[in-house]
Protein backbone atom coordinates (compact mmCIF):
# COMPACT_ATOMS: atom_id res chain seq x y z
CA UNK A 1 0.00 0.00 0.00
CA UNK A 2 2.65 2.10 0.42
CA UNK A 3 4.04 1.77 -2.77
CA UNK A 4 1.07 1.97 -4.45
CA UNK A 5 0.71 5.84 -2.35
CA UNK A 6 3.98 6.69 -3.75
CA UNK A 7 3.15 6.10 -6.88
CA UNK A 8 -0.18 7.62 -6.71
CA UNK A 9 1.66 10.48 -5.53
CA UNK A 10 4.62 10.10 -7.80
CA UNK A 11 5.03 14.10 -8.81
CA UNK A 12 5.08 15.28 -5.40
CA UNK A 13 7.29 12.56 -4.43
CA UNK A 14 9.43 13.32 -7.61
CA UNK A 15 9.90 17.11 -6.84
CA UNK A 16 10.85 16.01 -2.75
CA UNK A 17 13.42 13.82 -3.91
CA UNK A 18 14.48 16.32 -6.34
CA UNK A 19 14.70 19.08 -3.50
CA UNK A 20 16.50 16.75 -1.37
CA UNK A 21 18.73 15.85 -3.03
CA UNK A 22 20.00 19.26 -3.93
CA UNK A 23 20.49 19.62 -0.36
CA UNK A 24 22.10 16.59 0.14
CA UNK A 25 24.94 17.63 -3.11
CA UNK A 26 25.69 20.69 -1.10
CA UNK A 27 26.21 18.25 2.09
CA UNK A 28 28.50 16.25 -0.19
CA UNK A 29 30.47 19.06 -1.42
CA UNK A 30 30.59 20.82 1.83
CA UNK A 31 31.98 17.76 3.68
CA UNK A 32 34.60 16.81 0.59
CA UNK A 33 35.37 20.38 0.97
CA UNK A 34 36.19 20.17 5.11
CA UNK A 35 37.77 16.87 4.20
CA UNK A 36 40.24 19.05 1.61
CA UNK A 37 40.60 21.53 4.15
CA UNK A 38 41.57 19.80 6.97
CA UNK A 39 43.86 16.87 4.82
CA UNK A 40 45.90 19.40 2.83
CA UNK A 41 48.15 20.49 5.35
CA UNK A 42 49.41 17.68 6.64
CA UNK A 43 49.47 15.95 2.75
CA UNK A 44 51.49 19.29 1.78
CA UNK A 45 54.20 18.47 4.89
CA UNK A 46 53.90 15.31 4.09
CA UNK A 47 55.03 15.45 0.21
CA UNK A 48 58.17 17.18 1.60
CA UNK A 49 59.45 14.14 3.85
CA UNK A 50 60.94 15.70 6.58
CA UNK A 51 60.64 14.27 10.25
CA UNK A 52 61.25 18.03 11.54
CA UNK A 53 61.43 21.75 10.85
CA UNK A 54 63.94 24.30 12.16
CA UNK A 55 62.87 27.52 12.58
CA UNK A 56 63.25 30.48 13.97
CA UNK A 57 62.51 31.54 17.50
CA UNK A 58 58.98 32.79 17.86
CA UNK A 59 57.80 31.87 15.14
CA UNK A 60 55.36 29.83 14.79
CA UNK A 61 55.57 27.92 11.26
CA UNK A 62 57.29 28.16 7.95
CA UNK A 63 54.22 28.59 5.72
CA UNK A 64 52.42 31.29 8.00
CA UNK A 65 55.44 33.47 9.74
CA UNK A 66 58.54 34.87 8.30
CA UNK A 67 61.56 32.63 9.24
CA UNK A 68 64.95 33.92 9.21
CA UNK A 69 68.44 31.83 10.06
CA UNK A 70 71.57 32.09 9.08
CA UNK A 71 72.65 29.34 6.70
CA UNK A 72 75.71 28.96 8.91
CA UNK A 73 73.60 27.09 11.74
CA UNK A 74 73.43 23.80 9.76
CA UNK A 75 76.85 23.15 10.97
CA UNK A 76 75.58 23.01 14.23
CA UNK A 77 73.50 20.23 13.35
CA UNK A 78 73.98 16.58 12.56
CA UNK A 79 75.08 17.67 8.36
CA UNK A 80 73.93 14.26 7.70
CA UNK A 81 70.72 14.31 8.44
CA UNK A 82 69.84 18.45 7.75
CA UNK A 83 68.90 20.26 4.49
CA UNK A 84 68.14 23.85 4.24
CA UNK A 85 65.33 25.09 2.85
CA UNK A 86 63.60 28.53 1.67
CA UNK A 87 59.93 28.91 1.95
CA UNK A 88 58.04 32.58 0.72
CA UNK A 89 54.98 33.69 -0.72
CA UNK A 90 54.91 34.88 -3.97
CA UNK A 91 53.06 34.56 -7.48
CA UNK A 92 53.60 32.68 -10.26
CA UNK A 93 52.55 33.86 -14.28
CA UNK A 94 52.73 32.07 -17.73
CA UNK A 95 51.28 31.67 -21.08
CA UNK A 96 48.98 29.01 -20.01
CA UNK A 97 48.45 30.29 -16.31
CA UNK A 98 46.96 33.58 -15.07
CA UNK A 99 49.21 35.10 -11.88
CA UNK A 100 48.46 33.30 -9.13
CA UNK A 101 49.57 33.15 -5.42
CA UNK A 102 51.87 30.71 -4.80
CA UNK A 103 54.04 29.24 -1.96
CA UNK A 104 57.59 29.26 -2.90
CA UNK A 105 60.21 26.25 -1.65
CA UNK A 106 63.53 26.13 -2.28
CA UNK A 107 65.68 23.07 -1.66
CA UNK A 108 68.64 21.53 -2.40
CA UNK A 109 68.42 19.55 -5.36
CA UNK A 110 68.39 15.19 -4.31
CA UNK A 111 68.29 16.56 -0.75
CA UNK A 112 65.45 16.31 1.85
CA UNK A 113 62.94 19.01 0.73
CA UNK A 114 62.87 17.34 -2.96
CA UNK A 115 59.10 16.79 -3.25
CA UNK A 116 57.16 13.46 -4.22
CA UNK A 117 56.84 13.86 -7.85
CA UNK A 118 53.75 12.05 -9.75
CA UNK A 119 54.84 13.48 -13.56
CA UNK A 120 58.34 14.64 -15.00
CA UNK A 121 61.32 14.70 -13.27
CA UNK A 122 63.18 16.34 -10.27
CA UNK A 123 64.88 19.62 -10.41
CA UNK A 124 68.37 19.46 -10.85
CA UNK A 125 69.56 23.36 -10.92
CA UNK A 126 68.71 27.11 -11.37
CA UNK A 127 66.32 27.52 -13.90
CA UNK A 128 63.78 24.66 -13.61
CA UNK A 129 60.69 24.27 -11.46
CA UNK A 130 58.55 21.53 -10.06
CA UNK A 131 55.03 22.91 -9.60
CA UNK A 132 51.60 21.39 -8.15
CA UNK A 133 48.75 19.85 -11.15
CA UNK A 134 45.89 22.16 -9.77
CA UNK A 135 47.81 25.40 -11.44
CA UNK A 136 47.34 23.69 -14.95
CA UNK A 137 50.58 23.96 -16.64
CA UNK A 138 51.96 21.19 -18.68
CA UNK A 139 56.22 19.60 -18.44
CA UNK A 140 57.89 22.53 -20.77
CA UNK A 141 56.21 25.50 -20.22
CA UNK A 142 58.28 28.53 -19.30
CA UNK A 143 56.85 30.37 -15.89
CA UNK A 144 57.70 33.26 -14.13
CA UNK A 145 58.06 34.00 -10.31
CA UNK A 146 59.62 37.14 -9.20
CA UNK A 147 61.59 38.40 -11.92
CA UNK A 148 63.11 35.20 -12.75
CA UNK A 149 61.76 33.00 -15.25
CA UNK A 150 61.71 28.82 -14.85
CA UNK A 151 60.54 25.86 -17.02
CA UNK A 152 58.16 23.31 -15.45
CA UNK A 153 60.23 19.53 -15.22
CA UNK A 154 58.09 17.82 -13.08
CA UNK A 155 54.81 18.16 -11.26
CA UNK A 156 53.64 16.95 -7.25
CA UNK A 157 49.66 16.29 -6.30
CA UNK A 158 48.04 17.13 -3.42
CA UNK A 159 50.90 20.20 -2.22
CA UNK A 160 48.91 23.01 -1.31
CA UNK A 161 47.56 25.03 1.33
CA UNK A 162 45.67 27.89 2.73
CA UNK A 163 43.08 26.88 1.10
CA UNK A 164 44.28 25.77 -2.67
CA UNK A 165 48.01 27.78 -2.66
CA UNK A 166 49.82 25.27 -4.54
CA UNK A 167 53.45 24.86 -3.27
CA UNK A 168 56.66 25.35 -6.18
CA UNK A 169 59.51 23.96 -5.97
CA UNK A 170 63.03 25.19 -7.20
CA UNK A 171 66.94 25.44 -6.44
CA UNK A 172 67.52 26.81 -2.93
CA UNK A 173 69.99 29.57 -4.46
CA UNK A 174 67.45 31.22 -6.40
CA UNK A 175 64.76 30.77 -3.83
CA UNK A 176 67.32 32.39 -1.83
CA UNK A 177 67.29 35.33 -3.72
CA UNK A 178 63.54 35.81 -4.96
CA UNK A 179 62.50 35.93 -0.70
CA UNK A 180 66.21 37.47 0.63
CA UNK A 181 68.42 38.92 -2.22
CA UNK A 182 71.18 36.69 -0.12
CA UNK A 183 72.38 33.50 -0.14
CA UNK A 184 73.64 33.82 3.21
CA UNK A 185 70.19 32.94 5.14
CA UNK A 186 67.22 30.57 4.86
CA UNK A 187 63.78 30.36 6.43
CA UNK A 188 64.52 26.87 8.22
CA UNK A 189 65.86 23.45 7.91
CA UNK A 190 64.15 20.52 7.74
CA UNK A 191 65.58 17.14 9.55
CA UNK A 192 65.39 13.52 8.61
CA UNK A 193 65.62 12.15 12.43
CA UNK A 194 64.70 13.34 16.09
CA UNK A 195 66.92 16.48 17.13
CA UNK A 196 66.19 15.53 20.48
CA UNK A 197 68.75 18.30 22.09
CA UNK A 198 67.08 21.12 20.44
CA UNK A 199 69.07 23.86 18.30
CA UNK A 200 70.57 26.66 19.82
CA UNK A 201 68.93 29.99 18.37
CA UNK A 202 65.97 28.36 17.02
CA UNK A 203 63.42 25.97 17.85
CA UNK A 204 62.16 22.71 16.25
CA UNK A 205 59.13 21.62 15.05
CA UNK A 206 57.43 18.14 13.95
CA UNK A 207 55.85 17.46 10.81
CA UNK A 208 52.41 17.56 12.75
CA UNK A 209 52.96 20.91 14.76
CA UNK A 210 54.06 22.39 11.00
CA UNK A 211 50.97 21.16 9.25
CA UNK A 212 48.83 22.10 11.97
CA UNK A 213 50.03 25.78 11.96
CA UNK A 214 49.08 25.58 7.99
CA UNK A 215 45.79 24.91 9.11
CA UNK A 216 45.09 27.52 11.92
CA UNK A 217 44.39 30.41 9.56
CA UNK A 218 41.50 28.65 7.77
CA UNK A 219 40.24 27.14 11.10
CA UNK A 220 37.15 29.57 11.14
CA UNK A 221 36.28 28.75 7.42
CA UNK A 222 36.28 24.98 8.09
CA UNK A 223 33.51 26.16 11.44
CA UNK A 224 32.07 27.71 9.09
CA UNK A 225 31.26 25.42 6.53
CA UNK A 226 30.36 22.61 9.55
CA UNK A 227 27.36 25.28 10.72
CA UNK A 228 26.29 25.28 6.75
CA UNK A 229 25.99 21.77 7.33
CA UNK A 230 24.19 21.32 10.11
CA UNK A 231 21.53 23.99 8.63
CA UNK A 232 21.35 21.77 5.41
CA UNK A 233 20.55 18.89 7.47
CA UNK A 234 17.67 20.99 9.30
CA UNK A 235 16.45 21.98 5.61
CA UNK A 236 16.87 18.26 4.50
CA UNK A 237 14.28 17.52 7.76
CA UNK A 238 12.09 20.18 7.43
CA UNK A 239 11.20 19.18 3.37
CA UNK A 240 10.79 15.74 4.39
CA UNK A 241 8.57 16.21 7.65
CA UNK A 242 6.17 18.71 5.86
CA UNK A 243 5.65 16.27 3.64
CA UNK A 244 5.11 13.61 5.11
CA UNK A 245 2.32 15.46 6.97
CA UNK A 246 0.90 16.65 4.74
CA UNK A 247 0.33 13.04 2.86
CA UNK A 248 -1.30 11.93 6.49
CA UNK A 249 -3.36 15.09 6.32
CA UNK A 250 -4.54 13.84 3.18
CA UNK A 251 -5.03 10.27 3.72
CA UNK A 252 -6.53 11.31 7.59
CA UNK A 253 -9.96 9.29 6.53
CA UNK A 254 -7.84 6.57 4.80
CA UNK A 255 -6.42 5.73 7.99
CA UNK A 256 -9.56 6.18 9.80
CA UNK A 257 -11.04 3.54 7.33
CA UNK A 258 -8.10 1.29 7.41
CA UNK A 259 -7.99 1.84 11.71
CA UNK A 260 -12.09 0.51 11.28
CA UNK A 261 -10.85 -2.89 9.26
CA UNK A 262 -8.74 -3.24 11.80
CA UNK A 263 -5.06 -1.83 10.72
CA UNK A 264 -2.96 -1.09 13.29
CA UNK A 265 -1.58 2.62 13.96
CA UNK A 266 1.95 1.40 14.02
CA UNK A 267 1.27 -0.73 11.05
CA UNK A 268 -0.03 2.23 8.86
CA UNK A 269 2.61 5.04 10.42
CA UNK A 270 5.40 2.28 9.39
CA UNK A 271 3.86 3.10 6.15
CA UNK A 272 4.62 6.96 6.06
CA UNK A 273 7.81 6.32 7.79
CA UNK A 274 8.91 4.35 4.72
CA UNK A 275 8.12 6.56 2.69
CA UNK A 276 10.43 9.31 4.37
CA UNK A 277 13.15 6.26 3.93
CA UNK A 278 12.85 5.77 0.14
CA UNK A 279 13.12 9.42 -0.40
CA UNK A 280 16.10 9.67 1.65
CA UNK A 281 17.43 7.08 -0.35
CA UNK A 282 17.09 8.03 -3.34
CA UNK A 283 17.88 11.56 -2.63
CA UNK A 284 20.85 10.41 -1.28
CA UNK A 285 21.93 8.49 -4.73
CA UNK A 286 21.19 11.33 -6.91
CA UNK A 287 23.55 13.83 -4.76
CA UNK A 288 26.00 11.41 -4.80
CA UNK A 289 26.28 11.21 -8.80
CA UNK A 290 25.66 15.25 -8.85
CA UNK A 291 28.52 16.14 -6.14
CA UNK A 292 30.83 13.67 -8.13
CA UNK A 293 29.94 15.63 -11.69
CA UNK A 294 30.46 18.66 -10.11
CA UNK A 295 33.19 17.96 -7.98
CA UNK A 296 36.05 18.57 -10.65
CA UNK A 297 34.42 22.11 -11.54
CA UNK A 298 33.97 23.26 -8.11
CA UNK A 299 35.55 26.35 -7.44
CA UNK A 300 37.52 25.52 -4.37
CA UNK A 301 39.35 22.18 -3.78
CA UNK A 302 36.91 19.21 -2.76
CA UNK A 303 37.17 15.50 -2.20
CA UNK A 304 34.45 13.60 -1.03
CA UNK A 305 35.55 11.01 1.08
CA UNK A 306 34.75 7.24 0.61
CA UNK A 307 32.91 7.24 4.20
CA UNK A 308 30.96 10.35 3.44
CA UNK A 309 28.78 7.76 0.27
CA UNK A 310 27.93 5.52 3.74
CA UNK A 311 27.50 8.16 5.97
CA UNK A 312 25.31 10.71 3.99
CA UNK A 313 22.58 8.11 3.62
CA UNK A 314 22.59 6.87 7.10
CA UNK A 315 21.85 10.17 8.50
CA UNK A 316 19.70 11.30 5.49
CA UNK A 317 17.34 7.99 6.65
CA UNK A 318 17.93 8.72 10.20
CA UNK A 319 16.43 12.23 9.00
CA UNK A 320 14.24 11.36 6.97
CA UNK A 321 12.26 9.16 10.20
CA UNK A 322 12.71 11.86 12.40
CA UNK A 323 10.79 13.98 10.14
CA UNK A 324 8.04 11.81 9.15
CA UNK A 325 7.53 11.20 13.43
CA UNK A 326 5.01 14.15 12.66
CA UNK A 327 2.97 12.85 10.60
CA UNK A 328 3.12 9.01 12.23
CA UNK A 329 1.90 10.50 15.21
CA UNK A 330 -0.84 12.24 13.18
CA UNK A 331 -1.50 8.31 11.94
CA UNK A 332 -2.02 7.48 15.35
CA UNK A 333 -4.13 10.06 16.52
CA UNK A 334 -6.73 9.57 14.02
CA UNK A 335 -10.11 8.08 15.15
CA UNK A 336 -11.61 4.92 13.25
CA UNK A 337 -15.26 6.57 13.89
CA UNK A 338 -14.09 9.60 11.31
CA UNK A 339 -14.20 6.43 8.41
CA UNK A 340 -18.17 6.71 9.58
CA UNK A 341 -18.47 10.62 9.47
Amino acid sequence: MTLRDLQYRARRVALVTVLVALVLTLLYLMTGLVNHLQNEPGNAVDGIGAEQWVVADGVSGPFTSVSVLSIDLADSIDGDRVSPIVVSRGSLSGDTVESTEIVLVGHVPDRLGQPTITNGDTISGPGEIVVDDSLGTSLGDTVQVGPTEFTVVGETRDSTVLAGQALVFVDLESAQQLAFQSTEVVSGFVVDGDLRDGVAGAQVLTATEVADDALGPIESAVSSIDLIRILLWFVAAIVMGAVIYLTALERERDFAVLKAVGASGASLGAGLALQAVIVALIAAAVGAIAAKLIEPVFPLPVSIPPSALITVPVVAVLVGLGSALLGVRKVNRTDPAEAFG
